[in-house]
């Protein structure tokens, strides 16, 4: 099986899609179809024995679209690019003949193809060019044996036509292509916010190669290993690692923070992020389609395919509601002319005018356009969102669960309290544990060397030292004996059960011994984050009471940390411990959402309703993990996510509301004779599906302030 891969241009609406997708499925050889109205991606999987790939891009320009291989630059009103634009232009020009000649003495000129019934030329050649797009997708629709607007479309234009309304069928055609095009428009900068993601990858790349200064290369030759240099106010072409050079780097394209992040040699640095000062050399430890943008990237595509219910449903509903609306425009004209000999030509033209009215373009672009808007917007703002069947659980639920450690907290430890004992010098105390914590990895390490280094402590070399995996470390110098570590290694050390001299359970304690005597304790503690309160606050205002910590640590600090934050919480959990808890917890309150990081926490992730993972240094890997993923590493992002799924939610249904209204009315007035074919294409059909678009396109607009 081979595949073909690219975009489709021209698609305007939800039918196309369809259309498109269906003549292709029928073409011999092809196994499957994935067509995204919003991206305008498609994937077509055939059998390479049978057909080639010069059939299937043949068969997509016999419908009337275009395929390219890849998204291009030009612009909407590139008349090359966008045929559709001069037909509109040249069926103008003829219906403003048409209007000129009736209202003034200017020549109306006819042609009798037909005995009796003559045929005005400007009207004709206003439907026969005008309508060149509307006459080719028509023929599609009936090829893949859907009903769309395109198809009613004629019907309504040849029905007019039929019954010598010729000047109205003339401007049915313009009024129908224009607003096409202003409904394609506003679709294709609907569009655009993937296609900017897109445009944040420069085309090109600054390679450094041995015996030569530089090379200028497409970025697609990048290989995981190549060095290159980025100058100031330049993009980073692929994922990489800062071999030479430091600087600031805006990262609100992968992230969505707002300050530049310092960068200096070891450091991560990202796809699309920009240098905004320093000279680097940068070496790649990715290929350009495997960046972390790029993952961003597909990720906003790939999301339409996991829909939300509110679209399953409209899906299903404009299924069914088309062919009975086409049903009930046949039974308009049939019972009062056949059953009640009523005049033709009034049932008719309203028969034509519930055609147009029927179409579901608006109902079914009510929630696609607005998923991808939301989901778009909130990966700038550093968050990234699966799909829409996410988002719109997040706006249902009952009950949040928060993992403590990396989320609620920074997940760095910090010394704040150090006890000399027994009249042993402090000096000497930070002395010993520096020396003999440098020799470890371990983060109570890390903090306590940390510590000690912004106290400019002096180094001291030990004759020997031991490391006791998960206890501490031991060092030896001339016939002094010192430890430092946990309990359970001052226990050892000391060698008899007595009291360690701290009572105290909040924090975490790193004891140090010398000669098998207490010489003095650490006291660190994981730093809560600065949002933290802020944002539980701003999440019970939003409604969501039922807020729990799940931590593995002890309850007592657990407890402290609960207390500060007003929140509930459950301590000493294994990660499967957390799975019953936040079953539990979906049992006596409802749906459940739970954030915690990607990769420690991913039972409970996989059990929850829907998982947020917060991102921490390796992004990449968190893409991978949950449901939504905070790439900023910020939990300040949270309520902005909570408002946008509601905004969402709620944007959705008022689409969907809007739709099914502007339908309703236009059916109704239909039986008043208010309604006429071109008021019908104008506000019934594309109206309503501009309506939809703009609205769609407010979603995710909102800054959340913190208090």
């Amino acid at each position: 099986m081979a595949e073909l891969h690219g975009i489709v241009k021209g698609m305007d609406c939800a039918s196309c899609q369809t259309k498109i997708v269906k003549n292709l499925e029928k073409t011999l050889g092809v196994k499957s179809v994935k067509l995204s109205l919003v991206s305008t991606k498609i994937k077509i999987e055939y059998d390479e024995t049978k057909l080639d790939d010069k059939v299937l891009k043949k068969n997509i320009k016999k419908m009337g679209y275009e395929y390219k291989a890849d998204y291009q630059r030009s612009g909407f009103f590139n008349l090359k690019e966008n045929k559709k634009i001069i037909y509109a232009l040249i069926g103008t020009l003829f219906l403003t003949l048409t209007l000129f000649s009736k209202f003034t003495s200017f020549p109306e000129y006819s042609i009798k193809l037909i005995p009796n019934f003559p045929i005005p030329i400007f009207p004709l050649i206003t439907i026969l060019i005008g309508g060149v797009p509307v006459f080719v997708h028509a023929f599609a629709s009936i090829r893949a044996l859907t009903i769309d607007i395109d198809l009613l479309m004629v019907i309504a234009i040849f029905g007019a036509a039929l019954i010598g309304e010729w000047e109205e069928a003339a401007e049915i055609v313009i009024l129908f292509s224009v607003a096409e095009l202003i409904e394609a428009y506003t679709l294709d900068k609907a569009r655009n916010s993937i296609r900017e993601l897109m445009d944040l990858t420069p085309p090109t790349a600054i390679k450094l190669i041995k015996g030569k200064k530089h090379s200028v290369v497409p970025v697609e030759d990048l290989i995981v290993g190549d060095r290159i240099s980025v100058k100031p106010g330049g993009k980073i072409p692929v994922d990489g690692k800062i071999e030479w050079g430091s600087s600031n780097i805006d990262q609100s394209t992968i992230t969505g923070e707002s300050k530049p992040s310092e960068k200096r040699v070891g450091d991560k640095v990202f796809a699309g992020t920009i240098n905004l000062e320093g000279y680097l050399i940068i070496r790649a430890t990715s290929m350009y389609n495997e960046t972390t943008l790029s993952r961003i990237i597909k990720l906003v595509e790939d999301a339409e395919s996991k829909k939300a219910k509110a679209e399953q449903f409209v899906q299903v509903f404009a299924k069914y509601y088309t062919p009975i609306m086409v049903l009930v425009a046949i039974l308009i004209t049939f019972i009062p002319v056949v059953i009640f000999s009523q005049d033709f030509n009034v049932w008719i033209y309203r028969s034509l005018v519930t055609l147009v009215v029927a179409c579901p373009c608006a109902l079914v672009l009510s929630t696609p356009i607005t998923v991808v808007t939301a989901i778009t917007r909130a990966s700038k703002r550093g968050a990234l969102i699966k799909g829409g069947q996410y988002l719109e659980a997040l706006s249902k639920i009952s009950v949040l669960a928060i993992d403590k450690t990396g989320t609620l907290t920074l997940g760095k430890l910090k010394v704040y309290k150090v006890e000399a004992l027994n009249k042993f010098p402090e000096e000497e105390l930070l002395i010993i544990s520096k020396n003999l914590e440098k020799h470890s990895e371990h983060l109570i390490a890390k903090a306590i060397v940390n510590y000690c280094d912004e106290m400019n402590v002096r180094d001291l070399a030990f004759d020997e030292v031991q490391i006791f995996a998960g206890k501490g470390i031991k060092g030896v110098i001339g016939d002094d004996q010192y430890y430092i570590g946990n309990s359970t290694l001052a226990l050892e050390a000391i060698r008899d059960n007595i009291h360690l001299d701290c009572d105290e359970t909040e924090s975490v304690v790193s004891y140090v011994i010398k000669n098998k005597r207490v010489v003095g304790h650490f006291h660190l503690s994981d730093e809560l984050r600065k949002e933290s309160k802020s944002v539980i606050n701003y999440i019970k205002k939003a409604g969501i009471d039922n807020i729990y910590m799940l931590t593995g640590d002890n309850a007592e600090i657990a407890s402290t940390i609960a207390r500060d934050l007003k929140i509930d919480y459950h301590a000493e959990l294994l990660p499967e411990n957390k799975i019953e808890i936040v079953e539990k917890l979906r049992s006596e309150h409802g749906s459940i959402a739970f954030i915690g990081d990607g990769i420690n926490d991913a039972p409970a992730l996989a059990t929850a309703d829907v998982s947020i993972a917060m991102a921490h240094s390796d992004t990449a890997v968190a893409i991978e993990t949950a449901d939504i993923v905070l790439a900023s590493n910020d939990l300040g992002v949270l309520p902005y996510l909570f408002v946008l799924s509601t905004q969402t939610r709620n944007t959705i249904k008022i689409n969907i509301a809007v739709s099914l209204i502007i339908k309703l009315v236009f059916f109704v007035l239909v039986f008043f004779d208010i309604t006429q074919l071109w008021m019908a294409v104008l506000f019934g059909d594309m109206g309503a599906s501009l309506l939809v678009i703009l609205n769609a396109m407010r979603v995710g607009r909102q800054k959340i302030f913190l208090s």
